[in-house]
């Protein structure tokens, strides 16, 4: 059975096509893998209230797009880990 909501359709792939799951490596923007950087590298980059409020960062290495655990990482990181938990992951 198909789902009607976002979570089940979401639960519905993973069922039926298994992709292999590692959260939090590629770029939203262009699929580049992200590496891990320095703030003081991406410094020049952050809007001021980043730059005070977060320490940690990723960068794309294809785009330079620069990603950090905001204020909505925690709700993202729920639907992962629930992905993660459905598919048997580690």
């Amino acid at each position: 059975m198909r789902g009607a909501g976002p979570e089940r359709q979401f639960a519905d792939i993973l069922g039926r096509f298994a992709p292999p799951l590692a959260p939090w490596s590629r770029c939203t923007a262009c699929n580049g893998l992200l590496c891990a950087v320095r703030k003081t590298e991406v410094e020049p980059v952050l809007q001021p209230g980043t730059r005070r409020t977060y320490d940690a960062f990723a960068r794309c290495g294809s785009c330079q797009k620069v990603y950090w655990r905001g204020a909505h990482f925690g709700r993202l990181d729920a639907i992962v880990q629930a992905a993660l938990l459905a598919t048997g992951a580690p």
